[in-house]
């Protein structure tokens, strides 16, 4: 068993600069663009997507700040009450990102196609599990 953690730290770290690549692409840092992966197609509130990212109020402002400058995301105040803030991504952008993730993202599906149904099952059940896991770590 022990033989797997480095083999999970080696894909993690590749991952991390893989990401790091495309965010600096498109002129982000590789923060920001997780941010902008996380909010999706989904309109959150600052705290909100504070919270998804584990980030402290003046963070997640800052976060919001850069990627609004940068015409990745916009703020819209919430007509019934003025003072809820909303945060989403700019469509267009989103599309750009993922043009950007294409290629991996086929590379990605030729490999994964190679397991059977079962062997996929298998390896669905850890990444889901290894992400519920790191989502519930605190000690980061």
């Amino acid at each position: 068993m022990g033989t797997y953690v480095p083999l999970i730290q080696k894909f993690v770290a590749k991952a991390f600069l893989h990401h790091t690549a495309i965010a600096e692409q498109l002129g982000l840092n590789a923060s920001d663009l997780k941010a902008l992966q996380l909010l999706g197609g989904e309109s959150l509130s600052p705290r909100e997507l504070g919270e998804k990212i584990g980030l402290t109020g003046a963070a997640v402002t800052a976060l919001i700040d850069r990627l609004e400058q940068a015409g990745y995301a916009a703020r819209e105040r919430d007509n019934q009450d003025r003072r809820r803030v909303t945060v989403h991504a700019a469509p267009e952008k989103l599309r750009e990102i993922e043009r950007l993730y294409a290629p991996q993202r086929r590379r990605m599906s030729r490999l994964l196609a190679q397991y059977s149904d079962e062997e996929f099952r298998t390896v669905a059940d850890f990444l889901t599990q290894a992400t519920k896991m790191l989502g519930d770590d605190d000690r980061v």
